[in-house]
């Protein structure tokens, strides 16, 4: 999972420092002919790629079809695009349901002038978050071995138990019911979001199981908290 994020934030990198980024030229022909090679490149992990300019309108994009984002839309009450500016470096939402209903995490990477410094706006690329982590294990199925997958706020990106866990956040009152406020668990999941591995074996719902949990790292940066659930069966 750090592996091929890492490899999404180098080919964002690539793009932001390209030729024709570089001139200005963001929605340019040649330059969404780059978009479009990246994003061949990438399409088993990403959905989306686009451009915002320094005022954050889309200004170019590639996606897979039907995207429900339009050249000239404006972004600027994005958190994430907030976030971005300001700090001038790369960003990694906390997830969002799109008008499609899809779970995405945005990744924006900002585009400075190499010469000047000067913000020029930012390149945006989306994981729906179901479909990517499903690469790494099972992410459907509570009766056999599956993944949970937090970011760093305790909001569930993926879990086999039940995908309406997917968007909520761990500690909130939904997903404490589900798990029955289980105490084992519950420490487990505060440690794993502090950054710590662990190991515990507690009774879940259909039965006994065996949690095992490590971050994944992004950037040398915890960003992502996988739990791997086992029936002890």
């Amino acid at each position: 999972i750090s592996s091929d994020l890492n490899l999404i934030i180098t080919m964002l990198y690539g793009l932001a420092n390209s030729y024709y980024v570089q001139q200005g030229e963001l929605g340019g022909d040649k330059t969404s002919m780059l978009l479009d090679d990246a994003y061949n490149a990438h399409n088993l992990t990403i959905d989306r790629l686009f451009i915002l300019d320094k005022d954050n309108i889309l200004v170019n994009t590639v996606s897979v079809p039907s995207s429900e984002f339009f050249l000239g839309e404006d972004f600027s009450f994005r958190d994430w695009v907030k976030q971005t500016k300001s700090s001038l470096l790369p960003v990694f939402s906390h997830g969002d349901f799109e008008r499609q209903l899809i779970f995405r995490e945005f990744i924006s990477y900002p585009i400075k002038n190499r010469d000047s410094g000067e913000y020029m706006g930012m390149l945006v690329t989306s994981i729906p978050t179901i479909p990517f982590f499903a690469h790494y294990g099972n992410v459907r199925d509570i009766n056999s071995k599956f993944l949970v997958v937090y970011d760093n706020t305790g909001t569930m990106l993926a879990n086999g138990a039940s995908e309406t866990l997917v968007g909520q956040n761990f500690f909130e009152h939904y997903a404490q019911k589900f798990i029955n406020n289980n105490k084992a668990l519950n420490s487990l999941t505060r440690n794993l979001l502090d950054g710590k591995s662990g190991v515990a074996v507690y009774v879940y719902r259909n039965g006994e199981v065996l949690t095992t949990q490590y971050p994944a790292y992004v950037n040398n940066r915890p960003l992502f908290f996988i739990q791997v659930v086992t029936p002890t069966s």
